[in-house]
């Protein structure tokens, strides 16, 4: 069951704070701002973001079936495994630079910039792509590849625009719900916009390329009798050019999520060395998390779903009408996936659906492997077989796509799930790019077709296992549980922990607090980490020195510390963070034993209830004796390393 809903301190500058405080202004001004409430905008956002993740999810697999249809029908594609691995991944390339770039677009400029941006792109990629030409075969190819690149690079930003835009709407909504909110409007819509295309194709593919085998082209050459290929793949590309119009259209209605447009006030749209310290200090286990999860299902997901149509031709010799039809058929299916996923997120966990899922995705590729020269024999149970085992592959997809946009806070938000779905898309350009060297160095004469191909497929389905348990492993031990947890819970304590090693660094220098009629100024700030580093390596230390002074008021001033009793305060207050994942927890529990890693983890939650003015340090300095030698909380979960004294402070 599920656990009530922790709402960890909402903190009063968060919640209320919808302008920056003026200079001359007393802090407590920014407690008087108020709103009307406003949630159309809620409508609109979901509408554009469903219609986008269609887009998206079309984008993706319009390449499956065609690239199947490149090898059969072009001897250029046939006998190059290159040409094969960069058609299947020039789209994943460009993920990946979307979703780095447009995650510091989304969080510095704006979701809504950000999305708009995104299908300028993915609408000049998909013309690049339709109107491919070339004096050469291989040049018309290359040109395909770069459109593709291109189309990719707009749905990278797809990724890390709209996902955190609509996790924080669902805030709003219900935290109770959010995962299934979003879940429903993020992967089912991308699982429909996959079997779009397939839809699409099969029509096509029955007009102009019917009777089409594998093997073909390597007896017919360039291209084969009574098939017009220019016709299904430049129509299936530009028929993706309708919605990415639409969705254009939408996205001027849509708008910055409420969390976004409140922090965007409060972080004076700038990182500082502040937050990176905080990622690296208390962060890693989750990014471990949010990284290699994403990295080893994209591994798994993209070589396989790549290359389907053409294992499943070279497994049951299936015309590409017949594939086309098997694929549509298996889509259907699949759309039960997400849908089951998305009702069990919520009250299971995002943990424990996630390991669920692996331990499926493993187990029965375990059995596949096992059988697979049996099942090659059974076109049908095949096709069964393997798409039962995929329908489970969701319960690891929604975690993947959710943790990353719930555990960081909205300041970096976009920027974590940018890295953290880009380096995990690493591992689908890895994926299809070994996946043909793998299956030709597997087969015992490297021959990919025939029983000697069948042979090199279970080997990898091995392979894979290994891989799938693994990912059970780390889901296991670094995947965060935020199930029914606020998001503006997690707000608050990284605003805390800000205050907190803001102070102290601060402290370390003899920095005080910036006068009120400086206080914009200063909050603006005049050194970035770049020019820091130029002054520590190439001008006098008593100008660097003078500059980092000036950083820590900047640093301060971004705290809304302005008073020297803040100060003080803060620098003194101790630094308790669960990151709720269970490799932290047991390290606590190990350490701290089963009393103490309680009472951190209740210290960890009452970091962020105090007010600006006055921290609770009352609370944090309750006693409870935790073994026989008669040890305080406090005395105990220092050990952990708080952050109780100063050798703790930041230092640059």
């Amino acid at each position: 069951m599920a656990e009530n809903i922790v709402d960890i301190a909402p903190d009063q500058i968060f919640l209320h704070a919808e302008e920056p405080i003026k200079s001359g202004q007393d802090e407590e001004a920014i407690y008087a701002v108020t709103e009307t409430p406003d949630t159309s905008y809620i409508r609109y956002n979901a509408i554009g973001t469903a219609l986008g993740f269609l887009v998206n999810g079309y984008m993706y697999q319009v390449g499956t079936l065609l690239l199947t249809l490149y090898i059969d029908v072009y001897y250029t594609v046939y006998s190059s495994s290159f040409l094969q691995s960069a058609l299947s991944t020039s789209v994943l390339y460009g993920v990946l630079f979307g979703l780095i770039g447009f995650g510091f677009i989304a969080d510095f400029i704006g979701r809504k910039a950000g999305l708009i941006a995104c299908s300028c792109i993915v609408i000049l990629g998909s013309i690049l792509s339709t109107a491919a030409n070339g004096k050469t075969t291989d040049g018309m190819f290359w040109m395909i590849i770069v459109g593709r690149a291109v189309v990719g690079l707009g749905m990278g930003g797809e990724y890390t625009c709209n996902v955190p835009n609509i996790v924080e709407d669902s805030e709003e909504v219900s935290t109770k719900t959010r995962g299934r909110r979003v879940s429903l409007l993020v992967m089912f819509m991308e699982v429909i916009g996959n079997n779009t295309p397939t839809l699409i194709q099969l029509i096509l593919i029955a007009a102009a390329c019917r009777h089409v085998y594998i093997t073909s082209s390597s007896s017919t050459g360039v291209s084969l009798p009574n098939c017009r290929p220019q016709v299904v793949w430049r129509i299936s590309y530009g028929l993706g050019l309708i919605p990415c119009i639409i969705v254009l259209f939408l996205r001027v209605r849509m708008r910055d999520s409420k969390m976004y447009r409140k922090d965007e006030n409060l972080r004076r749209k700038s990182y500082d060395l502040l937050d990176l310290f905080v990622i690296f200090r208390h962060f890693i286990p989750r990014m471990i998390g949010t990284i290699f999860m994403w990295f080893l299902i994209d591994w798994i997901n993209y070589s396989q779903g790549t290359f389907g149509g053409v294992i499943l031709s070279s497994v049951i010799g299936a015309s590409l009408f017949k594939t086309a039809w098997i694929g549509l058929a298996q889509g259907v299916v699949l759309t039960l996936g997400p849908v089951a996923a998305a009702l069990v997120v919520d009250r299971l966990g995002r943990r424990k659906t996630e390991v669920l899922g692996w331990a499926w995705l493993a187990s029965t590729q375990l059995i596949t492997a096992g059988v697979y020269l049996m099942l090659a024999k059974h076109a049908v149970g095949y096709v069964i077989w393997t798409t039962f085992v995929f329908i489970f592959q969701y319960f690891v997809f929604i975690p993947v796509y959710l943790v990353p946009a719930e555990v960081y806070p909205t300041r970096v938000r976009a920027t974590l799930y940018g890295w953290s779905s880009a380096l995990g898309k690493v591992g689908g350009i890895v994926g299809t790019t070994v996946f043909p060297y793998m299956w030709s160095a597997l087969s015992p004469d490297g021959n990919e077709s025939g029983h000697s191909g069948l042979l090199g497929l279970r080997k990898i389905q091995w392979i894979y296992a290994g891989i799938e348990y693994f990912g059970l492993i780390l889901a296991l031990l670094f995947v965060p549980e935020y199930s029914n947890v606020s998001l503006r819970g997690e707000e608050n304590r990284f605003l805390a922990m800000r205050a907190r090693y803001a102070a102290r660094f601060a402290k370390s220098l003899g920095a005080q607090p910036a006068p009120a009629a400086s206080f914009e100024s200063i909050q603006i700030g005049h050194y970035s980490w770049w020019s820091l580093l130029y002054l520590r390596l190439f001008r006098s230390r008593e100008e660097y020195a003078a500059a980092l002074e000036q950083y820590a008021q900047m640093l301060l001033a971004r705290s809304y510390i302005t008073k020297v009793e803040q100060l003080e305060q803060y620098a003194a207050a101790p630094v308790y963070y669960n990151d709720r994942t269970l490799f932290s927890n047991l390290i606590r529990r190990i350490r701290l034993g089963a009393e103490g890693a309680r009472e951190y983890n209740r210290l960890s939650e009452l970091m962020g209830e105090e007010s600006m003015e006055n921290p609770a340090f009352g609370e944090q300095q309750a006693k409870i004796v935790l073994s026989a030698d008669g040890g305080s909380s406090d005395e105990k979960v220092s050990k952990e390393g708080t952050d109780t004294t100063t050798d703790n402070s930041m230092t640059f």
